[in-house]
């Protein structure tokens, strides 16, 4: 019995689809980077590039007040270009 035809037995008898495990894909800017220092987080923790205002300062650390998006995701350069992936919280 294939796949598919697995979830629609289950669908039918009422039993819960089997979960998925899938990590939720990256958020990768077309921002070019030679390090996370050109990169900075929008309000939905989204890659950007880095404000000129925020430039030569550290990354905020995440807590679970105002600045819970620095901690849900991590920031990085990856193969030249900035890249936010989603990592959670325990708040």
């Amino acid at each position: 019995m294939g796949f598919s035809a697995l979830l629609l037995g289950l669908s039918l008898t009422g039993a819960p689809a089997p979960a998925t495990t899938a990590e939720p894909a990256p958020s990768r800017a077309a921002v070019p980077c030679q390090s996370v220092k050109d990169c900075w987080l929008d309000d939905e923790g989204r890659a950007i590039r880095r404000p000129v205002r925020f430039r030569g300062r550290h990354l905020p650390k995440g807590d679970c007040g105002a600045h819970l998006r620095w901690l849900r995701h991590a920031l990085t350069c990856e193969d030249g270009v900035c890249t936010a992936r989603d990592i959670g919280d325990g708040c």
